[in-house]
């Protein structure tokens, strides 16, 4: 069995970035893909995290983990000065994959975990200076607007499709939070019933650190409560020091497990 890479790029990834499995008989026994990321909003100890994913029977599968581990070791080199890790995505139910990750020396550190939030009393303050009001998504360039500003700041999994769906349900908001009329951060938040959840929050880069995103959240809630939501859920990278200090500022308590993200430093 041989891995060869495509001669074209493949879904807007370099050639280089993905890798085929193919048997002796010449037939494609497996696939797969790395993906260079620069995060330093979400991951501000680790700013280079390279996602990989594979697809195939077990020996391509051995093959293939060889070859991208080798091809994250080169992607490295190109901010050698920044703290990279290597990472792919695994189902919490899958033993077999957990084993295969924790005997390749990787951790199983993180996950995307849904927390339940407190929400606080009052309207929250408003830092001096800084003023809220409804996001304008009226139309496809306001809402394209948003989802280019969140994709800015490292929130990439609400596209429009999702954004236009959540926008019809009983509760939906998009706040803003302004500094001297300046855009400075965003929070998305939707629910039925008395269930909501914070899809999405930003502060720019400028502005953290200073208590902006707990006072954006608790506005936030605040608008929730007052249309009768009274439980707030939301997502967390749980290796996201930002998203833990948040949560943690509103009592969370992790009830679910949605994914795994086995990993490991690379330096």
């Amino acid at each position: 069995m041989t891995i060869i890479h495509p001669q074209q790029p493949v879904n807007n990834m370099n050639p280089e970035d993905v890798f085929y499995a193919i048997d002796d008989l010449g037939t494609q026994a497996g696939y797969g893909y790395i993906l260079y990321q620069m995060q330093p909003g979400l991951y501000p100890d680790c700013p280079v995290n390279m996602y990989f994913a594979i697809e195939g029977d077990a020996s391509a599968r051995y093959l293939l983990f060889g070859a991208l581990v080798a091809r994250a070791r080169i992607l490295q080199n190109v901010n050698p000065q920044l703290r990279a890790r290597l990472y792919t995505s695994l189902d919490p139910n899958d033993e077999q994959g957990r084993e295969f990750y924790l005997h390749n020396g990787f951790d199983l550190n993180e996950s995307d975990a849904v927390v339940a939030l407190q929400i606080p009393f009052g309207d929250g303050r408003i830092p001096m200076s800084c003023t809220v009001a409804a996001t304008p998504l009226n139309t496809w360039e306001e809402q394209n607007a948003l989802l280019t500003r969140l994709q800015m700041n490292d929130l990439t999994y609400l596209d429009r499709n999702g954004l236009l769906d959540m926008m019809h349900w009983p509760h939906f908001i998009a706040l803003g939070l302004y500094r001297n009329a300046g855009l400075i951060g965003e929070a998305v938040m939707a629910g039925i019933g008395e269930q909501a959840e914070l899809t999405a929050i930003y502060i720019d880069p400028a502005n953290r650190r200073q208590g902006m995103a707990r006072a954006l959240l608790h506005r936030t809630m605040a608008i929730m409560a007052a249309e009768g939501v009274t439980q707030v859920t939301a997502r967390i990278m749980t290796r996201s020091l930002p998203q833990q200090h948040l949560a943690a500022d509103f009592g969370a308590s992790v009830i679910g497990v949605n994914m795994l993200f086995p990993g490991m430093y690379l330096n």
